[in-house]
Order: structure tokens, then C-alpha cells, then sequence
């Protein structure tokens, strides 16, 4: 009878062993896996530590969150790449981040594609909108994107509606800044290709991170780990990383 109590204790430790080790490996993704995804990270963080980045040239012409022109802007530049259908994507947050920190620029970037449906005519109507108000903009973006939890979004053209009659924009005027934003948005498909793979996609002096939904606070450190590791840091390379990992495990980022 005690050499069955011990075998069965014996079998209760290897089973909280092996709970251990699964544990260790972050939400039970497989250590190969995860290993393979961080590697995966390093090779893309290289290649973007390759190319120089220019933010105020590439992005002249454009606003930030708050409506401020990038063009003379003194302080840091974020890039933030959405599908206005990417449940992920939501705007709250990095409207936040931009209110606490003046220093910093988020600039809105869309990557539109055919399998999220309505994603262009809602990235057009955004940019469209905000010619007229920030406002009626972001409440735009944050009626019609799908949410994580059970919240419903607006259809697209209620939304709209709602939008036009709030900022009294008549249709001839909102047609006409569709137009006008037209390009805008198709400069960001092109430049997004074979660069841009899930959403949302922050870039930080010049480094991708994707599938990383930061929330305010966390976006200075990220900021400032991307800065550090565009001076050479390594531990913060390897920082990087590993937040990118997460980001593309769908795990906790910071």
C-alpha cells in the first residue's frame, strides 16, 4: 500500500513538473515554436536596422492623431498600421498614448485588403473625415470596428451618417474629400506590401512591430527600447525580440 502512495506521489510531482515546464513556455506554446517565431523576429529586426528611416520625408504631408502636420514636427514618430476590421485595432489607446506624450507623433497608416470586406471604403471615409473633424473621425473608427469582447459595431454607412449629420458635412463636400484622400490611402497599400503582414503593425525608429497592440503606457518603453536598439543595444534587441514574439503569440506584451 505505501509503494502505491509513493508511486502515486511520484506521479502527481512529474505531472506538476511537466505543468511547470509548460508553464515556462508561455501559455503552452511549444518551445520549438516559439523559438523558431523569436529567430524569426531577430532576422526581420536586422533588416530593418539595414534601412535608414526617414519618417519626415516619407510621411510628409501627413498628421498626427491630434491633427499637428508631421512637417516641422521636433520629437519621436510612430507608425501605426490598421484594418479599420482588425478587432485588435482599436483607436482608444493609441489616442490616449498621443495625449500623454506631446512629444510624440502617432501617424495613422491602413492596410485595406479584399478578405476584410468593407476595410477600404472604412479607411477612405476615416481619412475623408478627418478633413473635417478629428473627432467625428475617431468616433467613426471606433463605431464601425469590430471589438474583442462582445461589443457590436455600427454598420458602415449608419456610422457614416452619423458622422456627416454630427460635423454638419454636406455629401457634395465629403465626396469631394474622399477623392483627395484616394492616393493617401493607396501610397499606404503600396508601401505596406511584402513589409506590412498582420494588424496592428507599430513602427518605432524605423523597427516593425507586428501584431503588437500596445496600450498607452506601454508604448514610451517601446519606443525607447526601439531607439536604444537603433544605437546598438543588444540587450535591448533582445527585448525587442521577445515583445514581438508575444505580439505574434498573442501573448501579454510588456
Amino acid at each position: 500500500m505505501n509503494a502505491q502512495l509513493r508511486l502515486s506521489q511520484l506521479a502527481a510531482f512529474s505531472l506538476y513538473c511537466l505543468l511547470t515546464l509548460a508553464s515556462a513556455a508561455h501559455a503552452g506554446t511549444p518551445m520549438s515554436d516559439r523559438l523558431a517565431v523569436q529567430a524569426g523576429a531577430k532576422t526581420e529586426i536586422a533588416k530593418d536596422l539595414s534601412q535608414p528611416y526617414t519618417p519626415l520625408e516619407t510621411l510628409s504631408g501627413r498628421t498626427c492623431l491630434d491633427g499637428r502636420p508631421v512637417d516641422g514636427f521636433h520629437g519621436d514618430i510612430a507608425e501605426l498600421w490598421s484594418n479599420l476590421e482588425c478587432p485588435y485595432c482599436g483607436i482608444q489607446e493609441p489616442l490616449q498614448a498621443q495625449r500623454d506624450n506631446p512629444d510624440l507623433c502617432i501617424v495613422v497608416r491602413h492596410i485595406p485588403s479584399d478578405e476584410y470586406g468593407e476595410s477600404l471604403k472604412k479607411a477612405l471615409a476615416y481619412e475623408a473625415l478627418r478633413g473635417f473633424s478629428l473627432n467625428a473621425a475617431h468616433r467613426f473608427w471606433d463605431a464601425v470596428l469590430p471589438k474583442t469582447t462582445l461589443g457590436i459595431p455600427v454598420p458602415y454607412e449608419a456610422a457614416l451618417q452619423t458622422a456627416l449629420q454630427e460635423a454638419d458635412i454636406a455629401p457634395e463636400a465629403f465626396a469631394d474629400a474622399l477623392q483627395a484622400v484616394a492616393p493617401l490611402v493607396s501610397a499606404d497599400i503600396v508601401a505596406a506590401q511584402s513589409r506590412i503582414t498582420s494588424t496592428p503593425t507599430w513602427i518605432l525608429s524605423g523597427i516593425r512591430f507586428p501584431a503588437c497592440d500596445f496600450k498607452a503606457g506601454e508604448l514610451p518603453t517601446a519606443l525607447e527600447l526601439s531607439r536604444k536598439v537603433r544605437s546598438g543595444d543588444t540587450d535591448a534587441q533582445e527585448r525587442v525580440a521577445e515583445i514581438i514574439t508575444r505580439g505574434l503569440l498573442n501573448e501579454t506584451l510588456l
